[in-house]
């Protein structure tokens, strides 16, 4: 007697099933934040890489007050995105971990260098850290480019 193996049933997803996760997720955060959590969950699990849906989970992720959770999601990314390590900065200065938010806001501006609030916040973490010339650099910065 012959037996078969069994198959057992992938979880993967294809991107565009996983795209579709990420959709319904943008269209549940409004209405139903958990739901939409879930969704780019679902999204990640079926695509790792899929940038704006790993942004949008560990801002969400954030917003529930989740900080290593968020931060862990970020620091996943293979993708290098200035949004990614600007959302990163600010779990990092929530975290407490001022030096480890500034890194992150300057990958942000390598990505971006006309991202006006990450001058801002680096601005900001300079002053407070008695860093009075990067502070001052840095708004300067920002009011030119929030003026423009």
């Amino acid at each position: 007697m012959v037996t078969r193996k069994r198959k057992s049933k992938s979880t993967k997803r294809s991107p565009h099933e996983a795209h579709q996760h990420y959709l319904r997720g943008t269209a549940l955060e409004e209405a139903d934040a958990k739901a939409a959590r879930v969704a780019y969950e679902e999204c990640l699990a079926g695509d790792c890489t899929h940038l704006n849906a790993r942004i949008n989970l560990g801002r969400l992720l954030h917003l529930e007050g989740l900080l290593q959770e968020a931060e862990a999601i970020y620091r996943a990314s293979e993708e290098r995105d200035a949004i990614l390590f600007f959302n990163l900065g600010i779990v990092l200065e929530d975290r407490g971990q001022h030096r480890q938010a500034i890194e992150a806001y300057r990958a942000a501006l390598a990505h971006d260098p006309g991202m006006a609030d990450a001058h801002y916040n680096l601005s900001r973490l300079h002053e407070e850290a008695g860093e009075t010339q990067a502070a001052f650099r840095h708004l300067l910065t920002y009011r030119r480019l929030s003026t423009v």
